[in-house]
């Protein structure tokens, strides 16, 4: 089991980020502080069974935090309905499967992302979801911004290929479109 100073002190090293993570996803004050105390919860249910490394903590807590922040999204959403023209293209359907889509591209994602080594999961995180400015990135896990943006690249260049390999063409071509600003970005 954690002991309570490791806890403690693990808490106060990563609340701040983990709390801005799960805020982005979930947009309320309220939701992401319980998320983050479930959390931590969640930290303290897994080390009661199993051991528990410094290594994997910072990779434990995000996963944790996406899980329950996805969960939470899935509970809370609120169907809008509109009235959708007779004479329109689009249905129902359409949104349907455009969110199953979406769902699956998103596990197809994080699951390339597990493959990859805990640097450059925390630094994907960190610029994508954090959106924090490369200096920052750099200053907070102590290596080069080189570093950073060479991570960033390979990791662009990872995801790429995996979403290519598993079928999601189409979606590809949209992540190719969405990250080509980060794209230039990196290589200046």
């Amino acid at each position: 089991m954690i002991d309570e100073k490791r806890l403690l002190e693990v808490y106060r090293l990563y609340k701040k980020e983990l709390y801005i993570y799960i805020f982005k996803f979930t947009r309320s004050q309220e939701a992401a502080e319980d998320i983050l105390q479930d959390c931590f919860e969640n930290l303290i249910k897994y080390s009661l069974k199993y051991p528990v490394e410094d290594s994997n903590l910072r990779s434990f807590l995000y996963k944790t935090a996406h899980n329950l922040s996805l969960n939470h999204i899935k509970k809370s959403r609120r169907y809008i309905h509109e009235t959708i023209e007779e004479d329109s293209c689009i249905t129902g359907e359409d949104y349907v499967t455009g969110e199953v889509e979406l769902d699956e591209l998103n596990h197809t994602i994080y699951r390339a992302l597990d493959q990859l080594d805990e640097l450059s999961r925390s630094i994907f995180i960190m610029k994508k979801e954090l959106t924090l400015p490369i200096s920052e990135i750099s200053s907070n896990l102590g290596i080069s911004e080189r570093t950073v943006r060479r991570k960033i690249s390979k990791t662009l260049e990872y995801l790429a290929e995996s979403l290519k390999k598993s079928g999601h063409l189409q979606f590809f071509l949209i992540f190719l479109a969405v990250l080509q600003p980060w794209i230039v970005l990196f290589n200046r």
